[in-house]
């Protein structure tokens, strides 16, 4: 079953009810029981006012189906919940199983909330669920389709051009000459590769579950405990509650405690008819099935968990306190505006109070900004200061950093003894004197006429 939402008007939404709601006086509907073949005619709620909707509109009760001025609502679909502002949103409880006309179906009322049920009926949100939905159950597609090129064989011109009494004809494997070969071949890809935020998952449902209150497909019961297993009374059931007209219809339990094998084996044999949990409920199950039958017990735990989603994703306000609340409001401490009501009382007693209030109106003036004081000072003695180093621990430089690698942190040697001193002093003379013992060749013409030999051997008997 394909859906299209992409571009649906609003009126397409509000179809079940529109041509009913626009006449002042309800519509009857009217159905003949399965059981006695009795026609028993029932009303269909109309128009609450035909006056434009407003934020400050009384409070009034609104049942499932009733809507404010439609021509308002399709104008402003985006900002305009079709049940209207302030409005109390109460919903019947049905009872699900009845086979006597006489008893009473209705068992009671609920009062819903307006953040879940009553909200604008945004299309736009839904055409992106829905799109999703479709997308992630297409998942991966592993069809492949080949190309005229890719398929063996020769890529030759198959007859001539010219001269043949045919038609021209290249490659023989052309897109339709060749069994199988396509122009726009299919390549495995991955449908169910896309994302979406979860906020416009979250906001969609609550849309969706308010389209379904502003077309009376809304229908509360009290349990889903069913005293036979059989289809016929199921169905029974359904046409009493639903219409003879109902093409399809989704129940909603909570989980087994308003629910038995009963009705799940009674509810297996209808097409039209799906049973869901509530954790089952998506988008676009709301889309595909027309009515939507939900327990008691469902319900308030459908509004439960949509209401605390954002706290469990982290979405709230967030507080920079240790323990994650807001702080608390400091109290006012006393005289804090004595400076203040002492200046104001000097000048209402000045000699020359148009002077004075003059000379300080000239140091004020309108902000042209959103957020902030009225007024601000007209010279700011701030305006030209530049903050430099605003640092408690300022970063040191390079050559501080690398001080500990280089620096001799040994301590210094203790002073030397007298007696070592007098012996280096000893060995020192002693040196420069076997120095000043050695001879040394003064002429130059002994190294050029006798050789290295006769030289050592003179030095050595010289010694």
């Amino acid at each position: 079953m394909q859906l299209k939402v992409a571009n649906m008007p609003l009126s397409r939404l509000l179809r079940p009810r529109l041509l009913t709601l626009t006449c002042a006086p309800p519509a009857a509907r009217c159905s003949r029981s399965p059981l006695d073949g009795q026609r028993r005619c029932f009303s269909v709620p109309a128009l609450v006012s035909q006056d434009k909707p407003t934020i400050h509109d009384p409070p009034r009760v609104m049942q499932p189906g009733q809507m404010v001025e439609v021509s308002s609502v399709i104008r402003n679909w985006w900002a305009f919940p079709a049940v209207g502002f302030n409005s109390i949103l109460e919903v019947p409880v049905y009872k699900m199983e009845s086979f006597s006309a006489e008893d009473d179906h209705v068992v009671g009322s609920v009062v819903v909330p307006n953040s879940i049920f009553g909200q604008p009926l945004r299309k736009d949100l839904l055409h992106k669920c829905y799109w999703y939905h479709r997308r992630k159950l297409a998942g991966y597609d592993k069809q492949m389709q080949m190309y005229k090129w890719e398929w063996p064989g020769s890529n030759r011109k198959y007859r001539p051009q010219k001269k043949g009494g045919k038609g021209r004809m290249g490659r023989r494997k052309s897109v339709g000459k060749f069994d199988g070969v396509h122009a726009h071949a299919l390549r495995p890809k991955d449908w169910g590769g896309i994302k979406l935020n979860k906020r416009i998952i979250w906001k969609s449902i609550k849309v969706m579950l308010s389209v379904k209150y502003a077309q009376g497909n809304l229908k509360v019961v009290d349990s889903l405990n069913l005293e036979s297993h059989k289809t016929k009374y199921m169905v029974h059931h359904l046409r009493r509650l639903l219409g003879r007209r109902c093409k399809s219809a989704m129940l909603v339990h909570e989980g087994h405690v308003d629910v038995n094998d009963n009705c799940r084996w009674a509810s297996a044999h209808i097409p039209s008819v799906r049973r869901e949990n509530v954790e089952g409920i998506s988008v676009y199950n709301l889309l595909k099935y027309h009515q939507l039958v939900i327990t008691e017990a469902a319900l308030a735990k459908l509004i439960r968990e949509i209401q605390t989603y954002p706290k469990k994703h982290g979405w709230g306000q967030k507080f920079a306190t240790p323990d994650g609340r807001p702080a608390p409001v400091p109290e006012k401490v006393a005289g804090w505006n004595n400076a203040w009501i002492a200046r104001k009382e000097r000048l209402m007693s000045a000699e020359f109070r148009a002077k004075e209030f003059f000379q300080e109106q000239q140091k004020w003036k309108w902000s042209a900004e959103l957020r902030g004081a009225l007024k601000i000072p007209r010279a700011d003695p701030l305006l030209g200061f530049r903050v430099k180093e605003f640092l408690l621990n300022p970063e040191k430089p390079v050559w501080d950093k690398l001080e500990s690698l280089y620096a001799d942190d040994e301590p210094l040697e203790d002073d030397i003894d007298i007696e070592e001193f007098d012996e280096l002093v000893e060995s020192l003379e002693n040196v420069s004197a076997s120095k000043q013992d050695e001879e040394y060749i003064d002429d130059v013409s002994e190294i050029q006429t006798k050789p290295l030999k006769a030289l050592v051997a003179a030095h050595k008997l010289g010694r």
